[in-house]
């Protein structure tokens, strides 16, 4: 007798932030869920070579800069060394132990798995190629095949010596010297790992500033604190060649005003943006609209052919782990039948996790202006916060962008110390339509960095308390 093949609710091909999640998501809602995964291990970019990996190896070079300025908190050290072995061990156990936690999630979860490259050959038919050649079938499916580096033409990675996050994570020692390429939040957080542990860093972006989605005046107060810290960093500069000569990599590059600069370093990195994997899997086979690698879909992450979704870095939304998480829970709830409310983007928080720390949600200034706000922005110094003095990280400030007759919230833009878990209290407050005196008259815990908050809402009256 011939059994017929299981047919799952949906199908999900991608275990990233994104794919996971919401494979997790459907048996919560009680959908039959099948996960497909193209690398060994779940996880996606985000775990692998992304998120984790360079946040364990940022609190490495936290703590080696706090060691060498241990002088100032009284504890003093006969010699400092960092082990580039060790710390690329601890990284490595880091990941090891998420992605195995991956694990366990897909198995408490009766998520259904299967290993090898996804590629839908027809309506809810999904052929994945691993050991063996397996068929899926199933009355939805989700892309959520994630981004790789984009490249530039003609360059040609060797992967000793021109890199990308990937690469570069599986050094075994650090570079005297490295070139980063982009100036985005990739390429300023590498910047900022091997800048602190010795490494001699220059920065090239094409754009006029550093963190361009940034409200301008934090990306011109990080290009100011990262520049005293001996950082090179070169906005509205186009590089024009770059190539590996006698195994260093040769970069030319135009300044403002025409000048053109040689940079040779050990390394290079290029962080110049991601593209969306969207190629070979089979989308054109059912018509699936895309644009520029990106796949189009609705409020409610359904693409043009109904049944097919698409959700995280393969989308034209902000690419960022949390987001696809987001999106792809949004396509579950939808597919399970529930009411859903579509995802505004303008409460997605940013990170830049570099020293001092940059954190974002809402409109920046420019944004509010282009949008038809009247508007009123306030700042306040962490240098005026108790517990950042104590810290010893009292650079950067928090900024509010409000409406001027409501003194509505629109957005808090942050540099500064552990401003990544601010954002969270900022995400609430624009969330909840709050005003700056709804802010006000929150109590905030002395002395926390929190009160930094609290001080800009005052301030956007001129009641600043301790200013």
């Amino acid at each position: 007798m011939s059994t017929e093949p299981i047919l799952y609710d949906v199908a999900v091909i991608g275990s990233g932030p994104g794919g996971y999640v919401a494979a997790i998501k459907a048996t919560q809602l009680g959908l039959k869920v099948a996960l497909i995964e193209k690398y060994a291990k779940f996880g996606g970019t985000c775990l692998h070579w992304g998120c984790i990996p360079t946040k364990a190896l940022l609190l490495n070079a936290d703590l080696y800069e706090k060691a060498l300025n241990g002088k100032e908190f009284g504890i003093l050290y006969k010699d400092i060394n960092l082990d580039f072995r060790l710390v690329k061990a601890r990284k490595d156990k880091i990941v090891k132990k998420l992605a195995m936690g991956t694990d366990f999630l897909m198995k408490k979860n009766k998520v259904v798995t299967f290993r090898g490259k996804g590629t839908i050959t027809g309506p809810g038919v999904i052929q994945v190629e691993g050991e063996t050649v397996q068929e899926v079938r199933a009355r939805n499916i989700v892309v959520a095949t994630g981004s790789e580096a984009k490249l530039f033409p003609g360059i040609a990675l060797d992967g000793q010596c021109l890199l990308t996050n990937k690469e570069i994570l599986d050094l075994d020692g650090i570079p005297r010297s490295l070139l980063v390429i982009g100036a985005g939040a990739v390429g300023i957080e590498f910047a900022s790992i091997f800048s602190r542990v010795g490494t001699d860093v220059t920065v090239v972006e094409m754009l006029p500033r550093i963190l361009p989605v940034e409200d301008h005046e934090i990306s011109e107060e990080l290009k100011k604190i990262l520049g005293k810290k001996r950082m090179k960093l070169l906005t509205d500069a186009r590089l024009d060649n770059l190539q590996v000569q006698d195994g260093r990599a040769h970069a030319t590059v135009t300044l403002p005003g025409g000048e053109v600069k040689t940079i040779i370093t050990e390394k290079a990195l290029i962080a110049v943006g991601r593209r969306p994997v969207s190629e070979g899997i089979g989308l054109e086979k059912l018509r699936v609209a895309t644009t520029k690698g990106f796949i189009p879909v609705d409020e409610r992450m359904e693409t043009n052919v109904p049944g097919i979704f698409a959700i995280g870095d393969v989308v034209p939304t902000q690419q960022l782990a949390h987001l696809a998480s987001h999106e792809g829970m949004l396509a579950m709830r939808h597919i399970a039948g529930e009411s859903t409310e579509p995802i505004n983007y303008d409460l997605v928080p940013n990170c830049t996790y570099c020293s001092p720390e940059v954190a974002s949600v809402g409109l920046t200034e420019n944004k509010a202006r282009d949008r038809g706000y009247d508007v009123v922005t306030s700042k306040f110094p962490f240098a005026a916060i108790g517990k950042a003095t104590i810290l010893g990280e009292n650079e950067g400030f928090v900024k509010f962008v409000c409406d001027r007759k409501y003194q509505e919230i629109l957005g808090i833009h942050m540099i500064g110390p552990h401003v990544t878990e601010l954002v969270a209290e900022a995400t609430a407050l624009i969330g909840l339509e709050a005003t700056a005196a709804d802010a006000c008259h929150l109590i905030h815990a002395h002395p926390t960095v929190s009160e930094g908050i609290m001080e800009a809402a005052h301030a956007i009256y001129g009641a600043a308390i301790h200013l």
